[in-house]
């Protein structure tokens, strides 16, 4: 595995990677607050069915950059820049959260050549009074001094980040709309992100959805990497995502 960063506007964001240039890839997109750790276990055991694996730290956590504010298009901007210089085709992208978001955006809003989309508890409608709330939760903890939230820039926090990502709330369904790959969705069994209404839109959004479960909250790659790793596995062995066909 080596350690690499890609700049986008002056911050570095820093990504793994493991396995040769050129091949089939699959990218790692964290959810807010986590940072590419979370993947380590899931990432290593694809790298055997051979595939490159990156996985990034997204701006403001982990070891990459911080930034002046925190936008989500510069979070898109992010991902297409280590898209472009860290990934080959086949690609297929598994984001968390605001990760899965990104994902959706980058394939069905800026049609990226993406063969495969993994969603972890991420909807195609977000709902604000849940997202607003996890965010406040998550600067009350950082305030107290949350081990695991060290390592991310308090201003991602006390910024307005989520307020710009829910201000066009059609913008996931849009994105959603126009990707025709095969996309998976593991949902957290004690998630409320995705009930039963949230999963019955995304079926509209998305008509090709295969949905699994995971005895998870809502950060299932934290919660269960045992039960992504194989609902991954299973997933990246089908032949249109392998490009043998």
């Amino acid at each position: 595995m080596s350690r690499t960063t890609v700049s986008n506007s002056g911050v570095a964001i820093a990504a793994d990677v493991n396995g040769p240039a050129g091949i089939r890839t699959v990218l790692f997109l964290h959810a807010g607050g986590e940072n590419r750790e979370v993947w380590q276990p899931i990432a290593s055991a694809v790298g055997e069915q051979g595939w490159r694996t990156v996985a990034v730290d997204l701006r403001g956590h982990g070891e990459s950059g911080r930034a002046p504010r925190y936008r989500f298009d510069d979070f898109i901007l992010d991902v297409a820049q280590v898209h472009g210089k860290l990934c080959a085709e086949p690609l297929v992208i598994v984001g968390s959260s605001i990760g899965g978001a990104l994902g959706l955006i980058v394939a069905g809003e800026r049609h990226a050549p993406v063969a495969g989309l993994v969603l972890l508890d991420t909807p195609t409608r977000p709902k604000p009074a849940i997202a607003l709330g996890k965010r406040n939760r998550l600067a009350a903890a950082q305030s107290l001094g949350a081990r695991a939230l060290s390592q991310v820039d308090p201003a991602f926090f006390l910024g307005t980040f989520i307020e710009e990502v829910v201000a066009d709330l059609g913008r996931w369904q849009r994105a959603a709309k126009s990707v025709h790959v095969p996309v998976l969705l593991i949902a957290g069994e004690r998630s409320t992100d995705v009930g039963p209404k949230e999963l019955e839109a995304m079926k509209k959004d998305l008509p090709q959805l295969e949905v699994v479960s995971a005895p998870a909250s809502h950060l299932v790659a934290r919660d269960c990497p045992h039960e992504v790793t194989a609902h991954l596995k299973r997933f990246l062995a089908d032949q249109r995502l392998s490009g043998v066909l």
